[in-house]
C-alpha cells in the first residue's frame, strides 16, 4: 500500500487503485497532460465508456487494444513511450488494461 504524507497526517491510497490512477489525477499541463489524455482515452475505449453507438465503441475498443498490445518505441505516442514518460511500468499497465477489457466483455 502506498501512503502519502502531508503535514502530520497520513493518507493511504486504496489498495485496489489502478496503477495509473494517481498519474491521471495529477495530470499537470502541456505534454504531460496530453500523455495522460491519451492513456485515459485508451481506458475509456477499452471499457466502452466513450460516447457513440455500439459499433463505434467496438471499433474504438479494437483500436485501443491494438495500441496497448503493440510493442516497441518506434513513435512518440506508442503505448510504451506514453507509459515511460508518465513513470508507469508498461507491462503492468498493459496487463491491467487488458484485464479491464476482458471484465467489461464478460459483463456485457
Amino acid at each position: 500500500m502506498h501512503a502519502q504524507v502531508s503535514g502530520s497526517s497520513r493518507q493511504a491510497a486504496p489498495e485496489t487503485e489502478e496503477p495509473w490512477a494517481s498519474v491521471l489525477r495529477d495530470r499537470g499541463s502541456g505534454e504531460r497532460a496530453l500523455l495522460c489524455a491519451v492513456l485515459a482515452d485508451a481506458v475509456r475505449c477499452l471499457t466502452h465508456t466513450i460516447g457513440g453507438g455500439p459499433k463505434d465503441q467496438a471499433r474504438l475498443a479494437v483500436q485501443a487494444r491494438r495500441w496497448v498490445l503493440k510493442r516497441g518505441e518506434d513513435w512518440p505516442y506508442s503505448f510504451e513511450n506514453v507509459c515511460a514518460a508518465l513513470g508507469l511500468h508498461p507491462r503492468l499497465v498493459r496487463r491491467r488494461l487488458l484485464g479491464l477489457a476482458r471484465e467489461f466483455e464478460r459483463g456485457r
